[in-house]
């Protein structure tokens, strides 16, 4: 005989694996989201603070009278996708960014020259920007300082 089924009587074991399976793989793909996203912080995190060590080492070297007078003394070339820099072989050497990054520059140039000079310079900005995960960091400088700072921002 055939006992009829109730609503009340629960449910099987085959539909609570079917939803455990279904949850498993919604909060799997949440969490690639988020690993995806923090990948690239991770990459846009290394970015910057390669970008300022550059622009640092450039500082101090002019600083402490470590001028190059070859090719126009300390510089960085700013070039939106890339940046060119003075290696320890006083040539200059490209740097390019990532496809989701680009660097942006307020001062009059795209070429931020350090020279010998004494006392603060006009203050500076340089914007590592991330159109991926929409980050900015901003290397807020003078030329003739040794302080840099950075600002980082969502957008």
């Amino acid at each position: 005989m055939k006992v009829p089924r109730h609503p009340e009587d629960g449910s099987l074991l085959v539909e609570v694996l079917l939803y455990m399976t279904i949850c498993s793989l919604i909060l799997g793909m949440v969490l690639l989201l988020n690993n995806g996203e923090q990948r690239e912080y991770y990459q846009f995190d290394r970015e910057g603070r390669i970008l300022f060590a550059h622009i640092k080492r450039m500082q101090m070297a002019t600083l402490y009278g470590n001028l190059q007078r070859v090719g126009g003394g300390n510089r960085i070339v700013l070039d939106g996708t890339r940046y060119g820099y003075i290696n320890g072989a006083s040539t200059m050497v490209y740097r390019e960014l990532p496809s989701s990054m680009h660097i942006e520059f307020t001062g009059p140039s795209q070429v931020l020259r350090f020279a010998g000079h004494k006392g603060v310079g006009k203050v500076f900005t340089v914007t590592l920007v991330d159109t991926v995960i929409r980050y900015k960091r901003t290397f807020i400088f003078a030329r003739q300082s040794g302080r840099i700072r950075w600002e980082e921002s969502k957008f």
